[in-house]
């Protein structure tokens, strides 16, 4: 199946969705606010722990079905007793619904701050690689 790819999640966000104790997630970085910014209600996500960068065929993480879809715009302000500085964030929070274990099969991501989908396949506890 065809999932949209988020890279670099904590291993225990990871677990706490798959548990059911977390729904929504907030994604802050540039290459997953990318992606999360061309999903729609209803789409396949895959959440893996492993980096953009080790992104391939093999990398495992969990499939889930997107229920909810928001964008937010974050400010945050430093300042010192010589200037005061802003700087502004989009930040897209997902409310996921897991469907189960996966593995990628094939990735295809773009440059910089394209979409990245992989093939995914379902993982049982019969599934051997």
């Amino acid at each position: 199946m065809k999932c949209y790819v988020f890279s670099g999640i904590a291993k225990g966000v990871l677990e706490d969705i798959v548990r059911r104790n977390v729904r929504t997630i907030e994604l802050r970085s540039a290459h997953n606010v990318a992606t999360a910014l061309r999903v729609n209600l209803g789409d396949c996500v895959f959440l893996t722990y492993s980096k953009m960068s080790d992104l391939e065929r093999g990398v495992s993480g969990i499939i889930a079905e997107v229920n909810g879809k928001e964008v937010v715009h974050q400010s945050l302000f430093y300042s010192s007793p010589h200037y005061i500085e802003e700087s502004e964030m989009a930040v897209v929070r997902l409310r996921l619904n897991p469907k189960g274990i996966g593995r990628i099969v094939q990735i295809r991501a773009g440059d910089i701050l394209e979409a990245i989908e992989a093939e995914v396949v379902e993982v049982t506890k019969f599934t051997a690689w």
